[in-house]
């Protein structure tokens, strides 16, 4: 079940970091994507990986712009961005 987490945890922030650097990878974009502020973020631990839901809000150029990402957390420590989409809320 999923639970609400600080955003400004460690483990957050560094997901937060990683599912930024994949949003830039996968956009053509040549203007760096920002992270401005880490908008909400849920957790959950499975057996072999924490599950992070987080809202997003990053900048582009003059552009902001809001992506639910979900990032999963392997226990040897590495992040993989499991699903982005844009929040237009």
């Amino acid at each position: 079940m999923l639970q609400a987490v600080a955003t400004n945890d460690p483990v957050v922030q560094d997901a937060a970091d990683h599912a930024v650097k994949t949003i830039q990878q996968r956009s053509n974009s040549l203007l760096p994507y920002e992270l401005k502020e880490i908008v909400n973020a849920n957790a959950e631990v499975l057996e072999d990986f924490a599950k992070l839901n987080m809202v997003l809000k990053v900048k582009r150029g003059d552009k902001e712009e809001k992506f639910k990402v979900e990032v999963h957390h392997k226990n040897e420590g590495t992040y993989h961005l499991n699903h982005m989409e844009q929040d237009h809320s």
